[in-house]
């Protein structure tokens, strides 16, 4: 009785280990990898997108371009995400603003399907079509809006706007493209900031407790930490803060030195307000928008 007992429990743990999920596995059950790129309308995408490439010296990951009537976009590297500065059809507040972000999937079809298991809303699928001179059509990237993180279906007069973006192999390799622009980031040491990563992406929520389980429902099998964040793949974290009303406030940029950016800034009469943790460009330079520097640990 007692190796039979023995026996039962030994295929008990050898089945229990052989079925239980790799990290891998895992992790894949997840809807979305990491953020792709952060999303900043602004009346004036060109002087935004010169800001950043002209003056903070970051790689240009995609030229000022419009790629459908209306649109106007110009993104550069952070070295682990890129940012865009956008101009949408409909567009009536000129003013920059932090509106959100996308996240890159796994892959469409299977996310919005993890995300229908887990009780995740969202809207249509919005495919940019482009059109060549013989008439043939391609989609160059499809955008899904997340719609209990989003006020809006289409950002011209969202608040916040979430959404899952795909590119088309065809048009653009991903993975590559964001080697590429690591890559030139290490080799001019971050510009003149010393940029290394856009560590967080800061949001503010005007009820902290159900916001925090939303999120945990999209990001699981990611937990939180205490202070309400969630490290995302290889990209950014989002962060969750308290607030009357809920919109993205702030980036969190890790510089190389904060010494070094500090100079930098304050020749440049662009320094914020400095403290021994951290230091921000001046809002009142950029209309309005907060990026904090934090020294690499």
């Amino acid at each position: 009785m007692r190796e039979q007992s023995v026996r039962r429990f030994f295929f008990a743990v050898v089945l229990t280990v052989t079925a239980a999920p790799t990290a891998a596995q895992e992790a894949r059950t997840a809807p979305v990898r990491q953020v792709d790129h952060v999303m900043i309308r602004t009346g004036d995408p060109k002087a935004l997108f010169a800001f950043f490439v002209e003056v903070l010296q970051l790689p240009v990951a995609w030229p000022l371009m419009s790629p459908r009537a209306g649109v106007s976009t110009g993104g550069v590297s952070f070295g682990n995400v890129n940012v865009e500065a956008i101009q949408v059809p409909g567009q009536t507040d000129l003013r920059p603003r932090l509106v959100g972000f996308a996240f890159e999937p796994f892959d469409l079809r299977s996310s919005l399907s993890e995300m229908d298991r887990r009780g995740i809303t969202y809207g249509p699928l919005r495919p940019v079509v482009s059109t060549a001179s013989d008439g043939s059509t391609n989609t160059l990237w499809t955008n899904v809006t997340l719609r209990q993180f989003s006020d809006s279906d289409v950002p011209a007069d969202a608040t916040v706007h979430i959404f899952v973006s795909e590119y088309s192999p065809a048009y653009v390799n991903v993975a590559e493209r964001s080697a590429r622009l690591r890559s030139q980031l290490i080799a001019t040491r971050g510009g003149p900031l010393g940029v290394e990563a856009l560590t967080e992406i800061v949001i503010g929520v005007d009820d902290l407790e159900s916001a925090r389980a939303l999120w945990q429902k999209l990001l699981a099998p990611t937990r939180a930490s205490e202070a309400s964040l969630w490290q995302i793949g290889n990209g950014p974290a989002v962060r969750l803060v308290a607030a009357d009303k809920t919109s993205v406030q702030e980036l969190v940029i890790r510089v190389a030195s904060l010494q070094r950016a500090r100079t930098f800034l304050r020749e440049k009469g662009l320094l914020g307000t400095d403290s021994p943790e951290a230091a921000t460009i001046a809002p009142s330079r950029l209309n309005g928008l907060r990026f904090r520097l934090v020294e690499a640990k």
